[in-house]
């Protein structure tokens, strides 16, 4: 899921990748394949970029009376556990597009892991080995 998809917070449902229809060579080269485009992104950031629209405080304004919410505002969120959510303001461009490259290198490198580790279990339910071959 891209980052650029406003107001969805990041999931963590996996991707299914079709291992059990391939053969066991197929899955150890697309294995060998991933270890070596898998790099670490030093720059990413396991976070949502959000964007949200609000209404202000004061009684006169616009935005309370059908004129249009203040906005878009950008925010990085993350989830820390239960109860603990970490959120600040992107105030400029910059860190907006900072912030959407940075959680987009997470996702693609949560997404390489994810199918490695689906590759490496259905080896395993095959009964083959996982060491390098």
């Amino acid at each position: 899921m891209p980052a650029q998809d406003c107001g969805i917070l990041a999931c963590d449902m996996a991707r299914i990748f079709d291992t059990t229809g391939k053969s066991t060579l197929a899955l150890r080269k697309r294995r060998q394949f991933l270890l070596s485009q898998i790099k670490v992104p030093p720059r990413g950031v396991r976070a949502s970029f959000v964007e949200r629209f609000s209404v202000c405080g004061k009684r006169n304004c616009q935005c309370r009376h059908g004129g249009g919410k203040h906005g878009p505002y950008y925010y990085l969120t993350q989830c820390l556990g239960v109860g603990r959510v970490n959120k600040f303001l992107l105030k400029t461009p910059a860190q907006q597009q900072a912030a959407r490259e940075a959680i987009d290198s997470y996702r693609l490198l949560e997404e390489q892991l994810e199918e490695l580790s689906q590759i490496n279990t259905e080896l395993l339910r095959r009964h083959e080995g996982l060491g390098d071959e």
